[in-house]
């Protein structure tokens, strides 16, 4: 599917993204409100809703809420699902997206640094349960996600490093080049080659291994540090 990465491309979303018909757009209250609405503002039928930010809020409380406000406004099969936010919305927006209507189509527009380069790729949906992550879920990929890097200009720093983080493992276990990259300093003054090259790293794992039944494994280097 399509991964467009683009400045200013969240205000431009109608020409990426078919948005001619009914639109759940989901965020949450870290991500600024002019995001969500910038998106809004290109459908021709938008239902926004806001979640809390934070883990928390993958509940199975509120995918059940997104499916029935859903079902309150008539969706149909022939509607779609957009997430503008980090991990957490794409996770949760992406699940309501697959299971409504036994699926409609999903985009994704991540707006921190993490779900630009790791979580927004490859079709892992889902939500927490009883204290376990993500232990409810799907494999469903995005019709297609856009990546503006100019979102990022409202990220705090401990955002910022937190997905550099993300990217410093992809380096170490595929691309030295990368590695190097992020070793020069002042990442953040090259963030689009790195969001590519990420990317690029990410996109071929998952084409090898979609459901992580090997090669996509390595993917989860590092997490218990």
């Amino acid at each position: 599917y399509p991964i467009i990465i683009q400045r200013g491309a969240l205000h431009r979303a109608n020409t990426h993204f078919d948005l001619q018909r009914k639109v759940l757009v989901v965020t949450d209250s870290g991500v600024p409100a002019a995001y969500a609405k910038a998106v809004a503002d290109r459908c021709s039928e938008p239902v926004v809703v806001t979640l809390p930010q934070g883990e928390g809020s993958k509940t199975i409380r509120n995918f059940e809420a997104l499916c029935r406000t859903m079902l309150e406004n008539g969706f149909t099969r022939a509607d779609c699902v957009v997430a503008v936010g980090g991990g957490m919305v794409g996770d949760l927006a992406g699940f309501a997206a697959a299971s409504f209507m036994r699926g409609i189509d999903f985009y994704n527009i991540p707006t921190t640094v993490l779900s630009q380069v790791d979580s927004s790729i490859g079709g892992k949906v889902a939500i927490d349960m009883d204290g376990i992550k993500n232990c409810v879920g799907a494999f469903y990929q995005p019709k297609a996600v856009l990546i503006d890097p100019d979102v990022l200009k409202t990220l705090p720093a401990r955002q910022m490093a937190n997905g550099l983080a993300e990217v410093a493992k992809m380096a170490v276990t595929f691309d030295e080049d990368l590695l190097a990259l992020l070793e020069a300093g002042h990442p953040m003054d090259r963030i689009e080659e790195i969001i590519l090259a990420a990317l690029k790293i990410k996109a071929a794992v998952v084409a090898a291994d979609e459901k992580e039944s090997g090669l996509r494994r390595v993917l989860n280097f590092g997490h218990t540090i």
